[in-house]
């Protein structure tokens, strides 16, 4: 590993409706390769807090310094009863401190759904 290549991490929802989508539009949008970033998947995504970060951190420490944050809306199995309204707002709170955390970083928040990948890049 070369100490100036950029890696980045990705963590989504693992819906399967959404993740090669969700994949392709961070990797377009990013400028990363399908193995240039780590990629963590887990029920609500990146709008629910991690059980832990041990993987950000691990990719952090590693060179990851693009961070994609995605979440989904349409139904997700990992917020159940929770509006797609409620859902991006825990998304764009999640994102805040993600960027508090990682200030030099890259960050791309990630909303899937039925209509499609909208994925922008955030700032502090």
């Amino acid at each position: 590993m070369s100490d100036s290549k950029i890696f980045g991490f990705l963590r989504t929802c693992m819906d399967k409706r959404f993740v090669a989508a969700t994949r392709a539009a961070f990797e377009r949008a990013s400028g990363l390769s399908s193995n240039d970033y780590w990629h963590e998947s887990y029920a609500g995504g990146s709008a629910v807090p991690a059980a832990n970060n041990v993987g950000e951190e691990y990719a952090a420490e590693h060179g990851a310094a693009i961070f994609g944050w995605q979440a989904h809306i349409n139904n997700c199995g990992g917020q159940p009863g929770v509006s797609d309204q409620e859902i991006e707002q825990r998304l764009d709170s999640v994102i805040q401190e993600k960027v508090q955390k990682y200030p030099q970083a890259r960050h791309f928040r990630i909303v899937a759904s039925e209509a499609g990948i909208d994925i922008r890049e955030v700032s502090q």
